[in-house]
This record gives structure tokens, C-alpha cells and sequence, in this order.
């Protein structure tokens, strides 16, 4: 995908980072990736790294970000806070090292076969987490049948694939309403999970990061956003991701996997009605839904 940034970098000075952090600066890093927020990597003449995040988006996913992580402190690998700033919706955290699975795939093909099993745990205990509000799927699935019917995702998908996906999504409805509802991240994929070299073929999850789109609802959310690229992951990794969760207390359904993806396929129908224009990320979800509709035999 090619699209430019949702919103501007702020431009913020070694002064104001220097007060945030509250320590002289030895060095200051401007982190690449992502659309949204301004991230900088700081480090302090003492040798403490840290993050320094601003929330471009504003207060809401600040918040959102800011509860989550103290929620889920010391049960998962999350972001450990120095210091929130309300009134400029910063948070800064320590640095957490690593790469990105995304990354990982990329350098290191092979080393993905030793993170299925740990992905699996690591969703089993999310999927443990308490829900933090009510969760409705009839709302949401009435939402992705009208942007499906006249909407602007029906416009950019063509009716052929726009009726193939209404169609599996109601056919599914009631596989859809699987599981006990909990904390989901909301964009759990490949560049929002860290992960380091444990050994020379094996890598362990350093940290999950980006939790501002959390929200309540199903566990097959999660494992939707996961696996949204299924096609990056073997049967192997697939069975060994089912291995690790199941091991980790968690319960799946039968055919979890496309059932987890048609879920996820309403935010890419969500992302499709999108009033602004980004034809590259428009491009990566007409192909993502095509590809769930012949994995579902019906496209």
C-alpha cells in the first residue's frame, strides 16, 4: 500500500521531549510506520530507552490506549508506562526491542514455524480477558449488510463480491456469534507484534503494541486481524498456532479459521465505506475479500 499518512507527523522539539521524558536526551529517533500517531525513540544520556507516542487522533484513542495497557500490565507483553500526558494525549513508555513479525516473515521465513505456538498462547490469554463494555454483533453485522447493499464498499468491491460477502456473512451468522465475549486488541497484526531472536532458530513475542482500537467482542476478532494475509501462513503454522492455543486453556470452533476471517471481512467493509480516499489500502482489501470468497467457495 502507497497512501499517505491519515494524519500530518506533529512536529515536536527537543525541548518538549526533554520534558516529557523528564531527563537530559542523548539521542532522539523518529519511528517510520504507521499512518496515525507521531512516535519517537529516545534515548537519555543515562541509557534508558524510551517511546514517546502522540495520539494524532485525539483524546478517545489516548484514553483507550492509556486503559488497556494499565489493564493489562504484567499479564501480557505491553508497553510499560513512564508517563501520560492528558492534556497533549502523549504516553511514554519503555522502548521494547525487537522487530516486527511482519519483519521476521520477511528476513527470516523460516523462523516464523517457532512463533505459531507462542501467537496461540498469547490469544488464548487475551481471549481470557475480562470484556471492559457490552458487545453486540447484530449492530455491527447490520452495519457491514447496508455498506454491502448501497453503500460506498459496495461501489469500490462490484457487485459480484460486494453480494458474495452479504450472502457468506449471513449464511454464518450463528457460527459468528461463537465465544465468550473479552478485551480484543482491534488491530492485531503482523506490524503490531514484536518479536526477538530467543535462540539461532528460535524467536520468542517481545511485545504487542498499539492497543488504541481496543474494544469488547468475540476472541475470533483478534484471530480474524492475525490471519487477515492467510495466505502467509502455511498449514503447518496454522495447526501449531491451534496447538498452542488450545494448550493454553482456549477453546475454538470447528472451522475457526474462515469463521475468524469473515468476521474480520467487516472491518475491511467497514475500512471500504471509508469517505476519504486511499486507493492502495482500497486495493489491499478488494484483494483480501476476494480471496476469503474463494476460500469460502463462494467467489
Amino acid at each position: 500500500m502507497s497512501d499517505g499518512r491519515v494524519f500530518p507527523l506533529i512536529e515536536v522539539s527537543r525541548d518538549e521531549l526533554t520534558a516529557l521524558v523528564g531527563a537530559p536526551i542523548a539521542r532522539i529517533d523518529r519511528v517510520d510506520g504507521g499512518l496515525t500517531n507521531t512516535i519517537h525513540k529516545v534515548t537519555l544520556e543515562k541509557g534508558d530507552v524510551l517511546a514517546v507516542k502522540h495520539y494524532a487522533g485525539g483524546r478517545d484513542a489516548f484514553e483507550a490506549e492509556l486503559v488497556t495497557l494499565t489493564l493489562l500490565h504484567g499479564t501480557l507483553p505491553v508497553p510499560d508506562v513512564v508517563h501520560a500526558d492528558a492534556d497533549h494525549h502523549v504516553i511514554v513508555y519503555r522502548w521494547i526491542e525487537g522487530i516486527t513479525l511482519n519483519d521476521c516473515r520477511k528476513a527470516e521465513a523460516q523462523a516464523m514455524a517457532s512463533l505459531a505456538e507462542p501467537l496461540g498462547r498469547l490469544m488464548a490469554w487475551l481471549a481470557r480477558t475480562d470484556a471492559t463494555e457490552p458487545y453486540e454483533l447484530a449492530p455491527i453485522l447490520e452495519k457491514a449488510y447496508r455498506q454491502l447493499v448501497d453503500g460506498r464498499a459496495r461501489q469500490r468491491l462490484g457487485a459480484p463480491l460486494a453480494d458474495a460477502i452479504r450472502q457468506a456473512l449471513e449464511s454464518a451468522e450463528p457460527q459468528l456469534a461463537w465465544g465468550t465475549v473479552c478485551l480484543v486488541h482491534g488491530d492485531l497484526g503482523g506490524r503490531n507484534v514484536l518479536v526477538q531472536r530467543a535462540a539461532p532458530d528460535r524467536w520468542r513475542i517481545s511485545g504487542v503494541i498499539d492497543w488504541e482500537a481496543t474494544s469488547t467482542g468475540s476472541p475470533l476478532l483478534d484471530i480474524g486481524s492475525l490471519f487477515r494475509h492467510a495466505d502467509l501462513y502455511d498449514a503447518e503454522f496454522r495447526a501449531t498456532f491451534e496447538r498452542g492455543y488450545r494448550e493454553a486453556d482456549g477453546t475454538l470452533p470447528e472451522g475457526w479459521l474462515l469463521t475468524a476471517r469473515l468476521l474480520d471481512s467487516t472491518w475491511l467493509v467497514e475500512t471500504l465505506d471509508e469517505p476519504r480516499e486511499f486507493p492502495g489500502v482500497y486495493a489491499d482489501c478488494r484483494m483480501l475479500l476476494a480471496r476469503l470468497a474463494k476460500d469460502l467457495g463462494t467467489g
